[in-house]
């Protein structure tokens, strides 16, 4: 029976191991695989996609200098290049950087990580790079134009929409020649590989796109290094993301688009165009192009756009993940404490599986019941392992019980374990989220380690109520055990820790009534 415990550890290893294989390596299959694929745009006489991003050499008659310049809403603080209509810095003025620091988050940020976004018009065969100049500006839009191109006029609206985490903008461009012109809309984001993430609760850096065929796609750094290239797409976005924070143009119109990968000079872009347009002399077009750039608020992105929520990374147990944080949303609403919702999601939970607990319990008090006997077969037979086990199985068909009785119910709720244990540390609805007293962060460790410390007590009880392993290695191991989890745990955020000292509690009551039973 003590088994029990190896095959569930191996089975939560295995989930897991699967579940990073997914989230770093599965999605490139999808861009490979795909019909549509533009295998090398470069050999095509139109400007290859690598060609839109704001990294190339610049043309000689352009200044690389810079003028920033501001706009801000309630939620944003936004940074741009006056000169090129490049967003540069945005700030979320309703989140820090930590716990009652008056430092704030920076997503966009392009002096720490090169990190980037720009919309503009390329026109077909022309190597000129637009110029603005700013023409009108207020609080929270700004209006820049460009004649620097002979015979035609661009103008560029970067406009904040209030009390959102919302970027518009509006690109136009009038042919004032005589002769007709190609134009089309991209929209680029770029970033290096500077990652914030925690070793201990690594979370996923990097690029991720949306279509209607391939649906929710993730590109790490390191295959937009080794595989540029480029997928038509319909009613399509594309994003950068990373751990609670990410940015994303998203669609606004029906128009197909083309979504395509770069990589120059250690800079990763992921970008999207649509078609080219013809425009006659005399005549001008416009696009519209929509940027989010703030947090994974689930109630807040998931009316913004199809699959937008699913930049809130549970993995390969997203189907489990998302129901399972839905409902502990719902629980917050009357509790208004992620803390004491966590704890009911947890009753609710163990609620759910009590009979296959209860199953496996049984099993397990029925193990201990044999324990002395299998101690004295085990002596008995301490010279032929062989008479041993047929000893025991003999023991165990007399007794009616079944060694692996209990490690079924145990394993079938691994993936909900593991599927929670995701929805914890993906959700940023519980970042910087107070339970009581000292835990004013449940996406934080513990500062006085305390909660992880009863976890470890908690698993030392759970450990005694159970039978003890006949080998003398094993019982080391076991040993050892709560020791090993209170140290790996207290690097935890609280939140997650509480739900697993509560799960242990509730599993420790229910064993403890059935031992007495059957054990006495």
């Amino acid at each position: 029976m003590n088994r029990l415990f190896l095959y569930s550890g191996l089975l939560f290893i295995l989930i897991l191991i699967f579940d990073a294989y997914d989230r770093d390596y599965n999605q490139t299959a999808i861009i490979k695989n795909n019909q549509d694929v533009i295998v090398n745009p470069t050999n095509t006489k139109e400007p290859p996609a690598a060609q839109l991003t704001k990294k190339q050499i610049p043309n000689a008659t352009v200044s690389t200098a810079k003028t920033i310049a501001t706009i801000q809403n309630s939620k944003l603080s936004v940074k741009y290049d006056s000169n090129s209509g490049e967003l540069l810095y945005a700030e979320l003025k309703e989140y820090s950087v930590d716990l009652g620091s008056d430092t704030n988050i920076v997503i966009l940020d392009f002096d720490k990580k090169k990190y980037s976004a720009s919309s503009d018009l390329q026109i077909m065969e022309s190597e000129s790079t637009p110029r603005y100049t700013p023409i009108k500006s207020d609080n929270s839009a700004t209006t820049l134009v460009a004649t620097n191109i002979e015979g035609l006029t661009l103008t560029k609206e970067i406009r904040l929409l209030e009390n959102t985490h919302q970027i518009i903008i509006s690109n136009s461009i009038t042919n004032n020649t005589n002769k007709n012109i190609n134009v089309r809309n991209y929209e680029t984001i770029s970033r290096d590989n500077n990652s914030e993430a925690s070793i201990m609760l690594p979370t996923f850096t990097g690029g991720a796109y949306y279509d209607e065929t391939n649906k929710f796609s993730k590109l790490s750094f390191d295959e937009i290094a080794d595989n540029t290239q480029s997928i038509k797409a319909k009613n399509s976005w594309i994003s950068m993301i990373e751990h609670y924070f990410f940015s994303a143009w998203l669609p606004t119109t029906d128009l197909g688009k083309t979504i395509y990968t770069d990589y120059q000079s250690n800079i990763y872009t992921i970008g999207s165009t649509t078609d080219y347009t013809i425009v006659a002399p005399g005549e001008a077009i416009s696009y519209e192009s929509l940027m989010f750039v703030g947090p994974k608020l689930q109630s807040e992105i998931s009316v913004l756009t199809e699959g937008l929520d699913l930049t809130v990374d549970y993995g390969v147990l997203t189907f489990l993940s998302a129901p399972l944080f839905w409902i502990l949303e719902s629980i917050n609403i009357i509790f208004d404490n992620w803390g004491f919702s966590i704890i009911a999601l947890t009753l609710l939970i163990k609620a759910v599986f009590f009979k296959l607990s209860e199953t496996s319990y049984r099993s397990m008090a029925q193990m201990k019941k044999l324990t002395p006997r299998m101690q004295a077969l085990k002596e008995r037979y301490s010279e032929d392992k062989k008479k041993f086990s047929e000893a025991l199985m003999r023991m165990y068909k007399e007794e009616k019980v079944n060694p692996l009785g209990g490690c079924l119910p145990i394993l079938i709720q691994i993936p909900v374990f593991i599927a929670l244990y995701w929805v914890l540390v993906e959700s940023i609805e519980i970042r910087h989220a107070p339970f009581v007293g000292w835990i004013q962060d449940l996406s934080s460790a513990d500062p006085f380690f305390i909660l992880p410390i009863a976890m470890g007590a908690s698993m030392y009880v759970q450990q005694k109520l159970n039978p003890a392993p006949t080998d003398p290695m094993q019982q080391k191991i076991f040993l050892f055990l709560p020791f090993i989890f209170t140290a790996l745990f207290a690097t935890f955020p609280s939140g997650l820790v509480l739900y697993w000292l509560t799960n242990n509690i509730l599993s420790i009551a229910q064993q403890y009534v059935i031992n007495k039973r059957i054990v006495g």
